[in-house]
């Protein structure tokens, strides 16, 4: 648990690329290169021979713009579904009550967004293996990863969230560092849970990604 919610860094150039990171996430248009490096991030998390984990190089900017449009596309879907889901969510408990109650959907919405976050983990795993939309969400493989990595990615999950609200209008740092810490926490569980997750017979081999 304490290697999930506090992944070991072992970068000496981890404050320049972190700070380039938040730096270009803060200009439009441009900050789509720092969601394409959490991309390339995600993809390949570099954990070092002493088990401490090292970000990948900037470099290769035009693939980080790329990756980035990539990025933004996952993460624009994930924030519209949870903001339906909330919507959804908010109708059902005012028809539940009679009218009773009313919990309006920018309440309800950051709870979803951490319930649904190791989802969107998993599913952004199973594309980038082979780049096909047709394995965002695999059926039963996704099930049985998230039987391993749903509860413990709650408490990244938690706190990706939690910055948002503590960062307010410096999202870049929210976002960047927030985003960050949970994609190191989910290549953890990764290693952890490696060999059950090989034994899926459904799945797409995430492990071995």
């Amino acid at each position: 648990m304490k290697n999930v919610l506090f992944p070991r860094f072992s970068d000496d150039h981890l404050w320049t690329k972190v700070s380039i990171g938040v730096l270009l996430m803060f200009v439009p248009i441009v900050n789509l290169l720092a969601f394409g490096y959490l991309y390339r991030f995600m993809m390949d998390p570099r954990h070092s021979t002493d088990g401490g984990v090292q970000l990948p190089d900037w470099c290769d900017w035009g693939k980080l713009f790329s990756d980035g449009l990539r990025m933004i596309l996952f993460v624009a879907t994930y924030a519209v579904g949870a903001f339906v889901l909330s919507a959804v969510a908010e109708w059902l408990v005012v028809v539940g009550s009679f009218g009773l109650l009313h919990i309006p959907w920018s309440m309800i919405m950051p709870l979803i967004l951490t319930l649904f976050l190791p989802l969107f983990f998993v599913a952004l795993m199973q594309y980038q293996r082979t780049e096909q939309f047709n394995n965002f969400i695999s059926g039963r493989g996704t099930l049985h990863y998230l039987r391993y990595l749903w509860w413990p990615m709650i408490w990244p999950s938690l706190a990706f969230v939690g910055l948002q609200y503590v960062c307010g209008v410096l999202y870049g740092i929210a976002w960047f560092v927030g985003f960050g810490v949970a994609i190191a926490s989910y290549g953890e569980l990764l290693r952890h849970y490696g060999d059950r997750l090989d034994d899926n017979p459904h799945g797409t081999g995430i492990a071995n990604h």
